[in-house]
């Protein structure tokens, strides 16, 4: 026990444990306690997984919708999210995972603008004007349900910038139903077919950045069919929610995404710094020759540096936790109160241990930092295409699991011999791993690469090797 919390305060006192810890720590409260809070704020909105229909009625199951509906609802929130954008000369990419936001040019907001011309019908001195009614009137929502602004919403902003909230968004299934909605046939979408809809939101995906959110697979996840969908809950979503995630689990299970890509590259650095550190300190030459067994040395040191990376994981959720837990009190739901601890152990625990033991394996077998290089090459590697985000879909070699939505409980367990597979297969090669860097590790202590001659290293050590 001395020996390893001996290697958890080395553990801490590495520059780049901090540095992980840090980010950790960004990432949960700009992503996850934002996402928690805002969904607690809005729990009485349709579009909200907290919503429970006061009439026990709920939005019909997308799947039922014809691929011609989905396409013109696909059109029209593509188009309203592009209206916003221009309004805001703000767009949203993902290049690595994580949101980023651009700013465009004049020139840039041009050619958005005609875009928008083109798609809506609306007169590039309609979408120019600041009054939310102007909008309403002008741009017309076809078939099938959509997010529509009404009438008098939206507002100018300190800059002059026409600004419109979430809030401000209202969900119709007909959009007969929107006051002054235009009747005229021939605007809008009935003049862009599918195919040119989609050649635009190309350039526009092209003028903003790597996985935009008009990239197709963006939109394919967002108006495909499937749970990302920014649309009211149906039956299906409302019962997974309440009976199968107890709540605390879909937020569990969203918070190992927004910490995946975090967890797949910061620890093998933490390992990595660790091990160099003693190399600079010529601890080896302390250490090689005890008869400690290696194996208590390699997996000790391990061991540690895991429980120490593991912990502010563990840690960081708590205040979220909380709040959800307060929630379900307040409502009458029983809660999962360990579900944040299973999701971190099963989904991020396996992925730890692997990206740990690679970093482990390279320091013991080059003792330089080349694995910082492999690590980062692991990175780029690891991370699913944006088109996973959805969860659900599985592989057995997927360094990572991701599940970027607080609904789709059921897709996840269709899967789920496959997500289990996957991370037992993770945690295999981890340990394989570790085997390989005890193996290593004790060719090293008899002399092997480090210390060729072992005259040579008595001559180093002065004396002979002393024996606990």
């Amino acid at each position: 026990m001395s020996l390893f919390l001996m290697e958890c305060k080395k553990t801490a006192r590495g520059a780049l444990y901090w540095l992980y810890v840090l980010a950790l720590f960004l990432v949960c409260i700009r992503q996850f306690d934002a996402a928690v809070e805002d969904e607690l704020r809005g729990k009485d909105d349709p579009t909200s997984v907290f919503y429970t229909a006061p009439d026990g009625i709920y939005a019909g199951d997308s799947e039922r919708l014809s691929e011609v509906e989905r396409q013109r609802n696909m059109m029209a929130g593509a188009a309203a999210r592009l209206l916003d954008s221009y309004r805001n000369n703000t767009y949203e990419y993902y290049p690595f995972g994580y949101v980023k936001t651009k700013t465009m040019s004049g020139e840039e907001q041009s050619r958005i603008l005609s875009f928008l011309a083109e798609l809506t019908g609306m007169s590039e001195e309609a979408i120019n004007a600041a009054a939310g009614k102007e909008v309403a009137e002008e741009f017309r929502i076809s078939g099938g349900g959509g997010f529509v602004l009404e009438p008098g919403e939206g507002g100018k902003n300190e800059s002059g910038q026409f600004v419109i909230e979430p809030g401000d968004w209202k969900y119709t299934e007909n959009s007969d139903d929107i006051a002054g909605a235009s009747q005229d046939s021939e605007c809008g979408f009935d003049k862009v077919t599918f195919e040119r809809f989609r050649e635009i939101m190309g350039e526009v995906d092209a003028m903003i950045g790597r996985n935009s959110y008009f990239s197709q697979e963006m939109l394919a996840l967002y108006y495909g069919g499937n749970d990302m969908e920014e649309s009211p809950v149906t039956q299906r979503q409302h019962r997974e929610f309440y009976e199968g995630d107890h709540v605390t689990g879909a937020f569990a299970r969203y918070y190992c995404d927004s910490i995946s890509l975090v967890a797949l590259g910061l620890p093998a650095l933490v390992e990595i710094e660790l091990m160099m550190r003693d190399k600079s300190r010529k601890m080896q030459a302390l250490v090689y020759p005890r008869r400690v067994p290696g194996i208590r040395l390699v997996c000790t040191r391990f061991g540690a540096s895991v429980c120490m990376v593991m912990l502010p994981v563990l840690i960081f959720p708590v205040k979220s936790l909380a709040a959800l837990v307060r929630f379900c009190r307040e409502t009458g739901v029983q809660p999962d109160v360990f579900a944040f601890a299973k999701y971190v152990l099963l989904w991020i625990l396996p992925t730890v241990l692997l990206v740990m033991a690679i970093g482990l394996f390279l320091t013991v077998l080059t003792e330089n930092y080349s694995g910082i290089l492999v690590s980062g090459l692991l990175w780029l590697a690891g991370r699913p295409s944006v088109g996973r985000i959805a969860g659900g879909n599985y592989e057995l070699f997927d360094l990572i699991v991701r599940h970027n939505t607080l609904k789709g409980y059921g897709r996840m367990m269709e899967d789920i011999h496959m997500l289990v597979w996957n991370r037992v297969f993770i945690s295999g090669m981890a340990f394989v791993l570790l085997a390989l860097s005890v193996a290593v590790y004790e060719a090293r202590r008899k002399g092997v690469g480090i210390f060729e001659n072992r005259k040579l290293f008595n001559g180093f050590m002065g004396q002979r090797p002393h024996e606990l």
